[in-house]
């Protein structure tokens, strides 16, 4: 008995040398960000670009890593541009875009597999975008906007809109400072930052380390912070609260205190 486990152990040692002698003879092995190429400079290979048959509606869907402009306009329309090898397998199901299954999966440049997204959107005004990549949203003018973002998506956007709705898990960016906003409900799950101004309603909720600066004050606020999250805006109470303002300081109520209406 004895002399079997001693046979046991000796024979685990030797196969345990020959292991390592095996590793050491291919060296080290170890992966490098280096690999992947993340500079915004002109792609390379193949260019090309197609149009898809989209024939718009309130909602859409973007699952793929992208550059991209939306317009409001009369004719809805999508049009893909960049790498060959990624456009010519995007895809348009319904009201999601996405690549098919017999997309490369390998390791890739991502200069090499950029694309460029224009879309023409008359009616949109619910966005989710699941990923990474860039939104540039132009001369948006609608009564609502419903922005949901599961990733690192940068998103700036200029119009306006009476009620706006962010949802937001990870770590995106969005700025709407460049739109007229009356209502705006800000819901962060993670870092990400936001950046707008609502003169109405502004309820925000973080659930994290992201950050929100209101560029303007709004009537009514609220917010709600389960972690190191932040939310700043500028001192003092509305336009509309300035106009109605009380001619002795002592008899200001609650309601148009600026450090009611600040953080």
């Amino acid at each position: 008995m004895i002399r079997g486990l001693t046979m046991i152990a000796v024979g685990g040692a030797v196969v345990s040398a020959l292991c390592f002698g095996v590793a050491a003879s291919r060296g080290p092995t170890s992966f490098s960000f280096s690999d992947i190429e993340w500079a915004d400079t002109a792609p390379s290979g193949p260019q090309t670009s197609r149009t898809l048959a989209w024939k718009g509606g309130p909602e859409l869907t973007i699952n793929l890593p992208a550059s991209i402009i939306i317009q409001q306009g009369p004719k809805a329309g999508i049009t893909l541009s960049g790498s060959e090898h990624m456009v010519n397998h995007i895809v348009l199901n319904g009201s999601t875009l996405d690549t098919d299954e017999n997309t490369p999966n390998h390791h890739y440049r991502l200069r090499d597999a950029k694309v460029r997204l224009t879309i023409t959107a008359p009616d949109l005004t619910k966005l989710t975008l699941n990923g990474f990549g860039s939104v540039d949203w132009q001369g948006y003018d609608q009564k609502t906007l419903d922005l949901i973002i599961n990733g690192a998506a940068s998103v700036k956007a200029h119009g306006k809109a009476e009620n706006v709705k962010l949802t937001i898990d990870g770590a995106a960016s969005v700025n709407l400072a460049d739109m007229d906003i009356t209502n705006l409900d800000v819901a962060m799950d993670g870092a990400g930052s936001v950046k707008a101004g609502a003169t109405g309603l502004a309820k925000i909720t973080i659930d994290g380390a992201g950050s929100v600066k209101l560029t303007k004050v709004p009537m009514s606020f609220s917010k709600q912070i389960d972690g190191v999250g932040t939310v700043s805006m500028p001192k003092g109470p509305p336009d509309a609260l300035l106009q109605s303002k009380p001619a002795h300081p002592a008899d200001k109520t609650p309601e148009q205190s600026e450090e009611d209406l600040s953080f």
